[in-house]
């Protein structure tokens, strides 16, 4: 009688609950997402090596990329006589980074600031030019979630691509 009293005693262990993987900052999916497989390519903005180098003197590979965006004078001539940054901190409309990303050439009020990237691929969605512009419009903060990262599912083609 005992040994039933004690087993029924027993409660069987809570399973263990599963670590939550916490997402990943809004900057870092930027990055996973955006520059690497459609920007830091061979060619592009991969390194100093690439051929374009000269010219834009940006490089938009991981551990590179943030330093060489954020509140840095582009080299883009009517895009400094504009006042335009790089990326601009809470200023997508001053940041040329946005302006490049945006195929839509109305957006720009019809100044030119040099061809649309990703130069020769598909034109980013209305999603992903939307999570960069949340992203610099709550300061571009290099860490911290800032943008709904369900934005990057959204494959609405942008106008103008």
């Amino acid at each position: 009688m005992l040994g039933i009293g004690i087993s029924a005693c027993k409660k069987k262990p809570s399973p263990e609950p599963s670590p939550t993987v916490p997402p990943s900052g809004t900057f870092s999916q930027i990055q996973r997402r955006i520059l690497t497989p459609t920007c830091a390519t061979a060619g592009c903005h991969a390194s100093p090596q690439d051929p374009g180098y000269a010219t834009h003197q940006l490089v938009l590979a991981a551990g590179q990329a943030y330093k060489n965006l954020f509140n840095v004078a582009p080299v883009n001539a009517l895009a400094i006589s504009d006042g335009l940054l790089r990326v601009k901190t809470y200023k997508s409309l001053e940041s040329l980074f946005y302006h490049k990303l945006n195929f839509n050439a109305s957006h720009h009020g019809g100044k030119f600031y040099g061809s649309p990237m990703p130069l020769g691929g598909s034109p980013l969605s209305v999603g992903q030019i939307d999570f960069v512009r949340r992203w610099i419009e709550a300061g571009a903060p290099e860490t911290g979630i800032v943008a709904d990262s369900t934005l990057l599912d959204d494959k609405t083609p942008s106008p103008g691509g």
